[in-house]
């Protein structure tokens, strides 16, 4: 079925680049392609990861404009921390600037709800780059399956510590739907072991200080620690940080989510052998094209999966790899 899916956009997007823009202007049943589009991206917060979808964005943006005779660009606009109502705000600002379409990672997508109707019901495209849609809401969101990318990197993690111990988890914004679906797979997976003990949890808020400091107070309270699993793409750095700091890389066990560069950096220096990334070139590119499709009046896809990455030292082992 998902490759079903993306075959279908796939198709949809060969289908609009097809039309140009003389032909559109021929058909009284085809939006005519404009000269220009303004393309809103909004993420949880200004980080490492989010950049990679933001260039990603920008640059399907460009070859799109250059295929298609249009001018595409991408208004980034990043809240400085992973909060609610800084990101509402942002979003009824942008609403209120008439661009051509919306892109936005919902830190709480129920909450936002009204907000987003409101641009719907205004006529402006809207789409969710890792966030869920609610059920019934008919948005289109493009993600991996990140339930089964939580369970993966906790079945690796179980591997490195034998499938007995003492584990900790990193949390991130719980109420965004990525971060709570990995953690509800790391807590299923755990609780049908019972030689696993989860002694503590904590909350980073996507963000690589916050993790690393709670990663360090963990460690100080945990003697016999034995691995942390972590939900979002600030985790593993922190940790990554706080083991080093704490000269217990190798002793506490953990696996990465993502692929941000200062990720494979410590891969490169041996704290961590393992990475399940998400894909954020490809969840960037899609963003701008499902929206360019939707302005041209071509229905999207209610899931476009990117699936998922694995990331070994190998393949960093020359530099950084440019997202997968």
């Amino acid at each position: 079925m998902k490759r079903l899916i993306r075959s279908f956009a796939m198709a949809a997007c060969v289908a609009a680049a097809a039309i140009g823009p003389a032909q559109a202007q021929s058909s009284e049943d085809t939006p005519e392609l404009k000269s220009e589009y303004r393309f809103v991206m909004i993420p949880i917060l200004a980080q490492a990861w989010f950049d990679i979808v933001h260039n990603a964005a920008a640059s399907s943006a460009e070859k799109l404009s250059k295929q298609l005779g249009t001018n595409i660009t991408i208004d980034y606009q990043a809240p400085a921390q992973a909060d609610l109502g800084e990101q509402n705000t942002l979003l009824e600002r942008a609403i209120a600037t008439n661009p051509d379409g919306i892109a936005i990672d919902a830190i709480d997508v129920n909450a936002s709800m009204p907000i987003i109707k409101e641009a719907q019901d205004r006529g402006i495209p809207i789409v969710l780059f890792v966030s869920t849609a609610p059920q019934g809401s008919q948005l289109t969101y493009i993600s991996n399956d990140f339930y089964d990318q939580g369970r993966i990197l906790g079945e690796e993690l179980l591997k490195r510590i034998d499938n007995k111990g003492k584990v900790a988890i990193m949390h991130g914004v719980p109420t965004n739907s990525a971060h709570a679906d990995r953690y509800k797979a790391l807590t299923d997976l755990f609780e049908k072991n019972a030689d696993i003990e989860v002694v503590d949890t904590a909350y980073d808020m996507d963000d690589v200080q916050k993790a690393q400091t709670e990663a360090s107070r963990i460690l100080a309270a945990n003697p016999d620690l034995d691995a942390i699993a972590v939900v979002d793409a600030a985790g593993p750095v922190g940790v990554g940080l706080a083991l080093r700091e704490a000269d217990r890389v190798g002793e506490v066990a953990y696996v990465g989510i993502d692929d941000v560069p200062q990720l494979q950096q410590l891969m490169r220096e041996g704290v961590l052998d393992l990475s399940i990334a998400t894909r954020p070139r490809m969840i960037g590119e899609w963003s701008t094209i499902t929206l360019l499709l939707q302005n041209l009046g071509i229905d999207t896809p209610s899931w476009i999966d990117t699936g998922i990455g694995y990331m070994t030292p190998d393949m960093v082992a020359e530099g950084n790899i440019d997202g997968f």
